[in-house]
Formats: structure tokens, C-alpha cells, sequence
């Protein structure tokens, strides 16, 4: 078989699974699975008197030679009321090792700083990119915590992604987290701008909700609870410090392109879940991401680490080599990548 000959048929394999997972009927069987119609969906009335908080952090591998790594980490907030920003702040930006193996003692002493406790597990992962990212959510966490202790009552906090945690050690950091707005009546919930979590054994649950709404006439904006419909969902987190939040698909307006999952605190009664979503709602006018919340916009343009940052700690790191005796040969000894090279021709 020729090489376009396979090129060809691995492409229609899949488009063919694509198109499984998202069968023309795909509304009408998620109707049926999880027993959906127009009462299912609450509509939202786009008004809130408070202030939405949003938190995002960012994290970009500068180095990486295989065994020994390093990434630039921060995290940002922003904060609107009425419109107006109240304020923006970010963190420092972190230079950390994120090396493959057991123990991290950037990790160890970041976490410590943030929370005036060490983790009670070390950050072990294999993968560069994932160890950034536990750090990158350190503090995004640390950030959070600062918010719900100086917002007021009936304000919101919002997370970029999950209420679920990947790094078991910020399983009580996200309990505090939780305790502490529960204590201060601030409002928190988590817009997660990409999903994995499917139904029916691989269909996608944000096109099948908004499928769905857009057959029974729903008129935006409207928000979905999936917990409601008991074993819907494909995968449920077994861990009890990896699952905190209760699953809706919310769409927050009109001319919105698309809806997102939104992840709420599990014990929240049937008001604060209505009065999330309004607050939602009523930050999701922004022209240049219609529908998206725009404090989370406005948090995410602030923490992203672009190239010429990048670019700034790398040649702030071989300058600092050179003052401790290493040369360029050195520098490319360990951190020279064959694929720079290959990328010139």
C-alpha cells in the first residue's frame, strides 16, 4: 500500500471516530441517557451586585535537558464590579526546577511560603510539564486564598478549571479553600475552557448539552446540572481529594459561540447555585470572547508568560552561568536540543 494510501484511510479512520463520538442523533441519546428536557435547563437572569473574582496562573518550560529542567511559573487575579476592574494583581515570577524523579525542593520551599506548612507529598512526576503546572496551581491556590479572605459576602471567586485537584498535597489547601469562603459567604466556582468528561462511553457532554438546548428552543443564558442524572457520566474521580464539585454545562449568553463546563461546590443549595450563575452570566458580555467570563480573560492576557520573557530568563540564566565559570560549551552540553538544529533546515 502506498504511502497516500495510508495517509488517506488513517484519516478517515479518524473522521469516522470523530464522527461516532458525535453521532447526528447525539442530543436525542443524551436526552434519553440522562432524562433531559426543557425543565432540565434554568435560565439565568444576567444580574449581579457583586464582585467576580477571577484567578489564572501560567507556566512555560524555559530549559530542558531531559534530566534536569526549568519553567517559569505565576498567577494572577483580577476583580470587577459594576463593569469596572477593581484591581489586578499578580505574583512574582517564579523560576523553578521541575526535574523528572522523586522530590522537588523548589516545590517544597514554594509551597511552604504560600501555606507555612510542607506538602505532604512530594512532587514526583516524570513530566517536566506536568510538574510546572502542580506549582503553577500552588499559586493560583495561595491567590485564591488571599481573595476569599478579603472579598465580601455574596462576591465570587472564580477558578480557571476544576474544584478537582491533580497533586494530592493541595487536597487540604482546597478544603481551607472551601472551608474559608463558606465561613466568609464568598461564592466560588471553577469555568473550564476545554473538557474531558464524556457520556455514553465517549461522547462529548458539552456539544450533547448544547445540542440538546438548542433543539428544545432553550433561550440563553441557561445552565445544565449533569450530577442530577446519576451515572451519566463516563469517569468519576474515586478519590475523595481529587472530586469536590458538582458538573453543569452553562451557555452565558446569546451570541456566545459555545457553552463550558462549570464546576460548583457540591453542598451549595439550589440559590447560590442561581446566584453563581447570574454572577456568570453578568460578566460574559465582553465583545472580544462573547460568553466567556471576562475577569478570567482579563486574569489570563495578565499571567501569560510570553516568548520575550522567556527568552529574558534564558539569557539571564546563561549570563549568571558565565559569572560561576561556564562557557557556551558548557551551556550546550547540557541544554543543546538536535532539533534547533534539524529546525534550520
Amino acid at each position: 500500500m502506498d504511502q497516500n494510501t495510508l495517509y488517506r484511510d488513517a484519516i478517515r479512520r479518524v473522521a469516522g471516530r470523530i464522527r461516532e463520538a458525535a453521532p447526528p442523533d447525539l442530543a436525542e441519546r443524551f436526552s434519553a441517557a440522562g432524562g433531559f428536557d426543557p425543565a432540565s435547563y434554568r435560565h439565568c437572569r444576567p444580574e449581579f451586585g457583586g464582585a467576580v473574582c477571577a484567578v489564572d496562573g501560567s507556566n512555560t518550560i524555559v530549559l530542558d535537558a531531559g534530566c534536569f529542567a526549568v519553567a517559569a511559573v505565576r498567577a494572577s487575579v483580577s476583580a470587577y464590579a459594576g463593569g469596572a476592574r477593581l484591581y489586578h494583581r499578580t505574583t512574582p515570577l517564579h523560576i523553578v526546577t521541575v526535574n523528572p524523579g522523586t522530590g522537588n525542593d523548589d516545590f517544597d520551599a514554594l509551597f511552604y511560603d504560600c501555606f507555612q506548612r510542607p506538602p505532604k507529598v512530594h512532587l514526583d512526576h516524570d513530566d517536566p510539564v506536568r510538574n510546572a503546572a502542580v506549582i503553577r496551581d500552588t499559586l493560583e491556590y495561595r491567590a485564591a486564598m488571599e481573595m476569599a479572605g478579603e472579598l465580601d459576602a455574596g462576591d465570587l471567586i472564580v477558578l480557571d478549571g476544576t474544584l478537582q485537584v491533580r497533586h494530592a498535597s493541595h487536597d487540604e489547601v482546597v478544603e481551607s479553600l472551601l472551608n474559608l469562603c463558606n465561613l466568609r459567604g464568598v461564592l466560588i466556582a471553577a469555568v473550564t475552557k476545554r473538557t474531558s468528561l464524556t457520556w455514553g462511553g465517549g461522547h462529548p457532554i458539552v456539544p450533547a448539552a448544547e445540542g440538546l438546548a438548542r433543539g428544545l428552543g432553550i433561550p440563553e443564558p441557561w445552565y445544565l446540572s449533569l450530577s442530577a442524572a446519576g451515572g451519566l457520566l463516563d469517569r468519576r474521580e474515586t478519590s475523595a481529594w481529587k472530586q469536590r464539585g458538582e458538573q453543569y454545562v452553562a451557555r452565558l449568553h446569546p451570541r456566545a459561540d459555545r457553552a463550558f463546563k462549570v464546576e460548583i461546590p457540591r453542598y451549595y443549595d439550589t440559590e447560590r447555585v442561581e446566584r453563581v450563575f447570574s454572577a456568570l452570566a453578568s460578566f460574559a458580555d465582553d465583545g472580544r470572547v462573547t460568553g466567556y467570563p471576562y475577569p478570567l480573560l482579563d486574569a489570563h492576557l495578565t499571567t501569560r508568560i510570553g516568548r520575550d520573557a522567556v527568552e529574558q530568563v534564558r539569557h539571564d540564566i546563561i549570563r549568571d552561568m558565565d559569572r560561576l565559570g561556564m562557557n557556551l560549551a558548557d551551556y550546550t552540553g547540557i541544554f543543546g536540543d538536535y532539533h534547533d538544529e534539524f529546525d534550520r533546515y
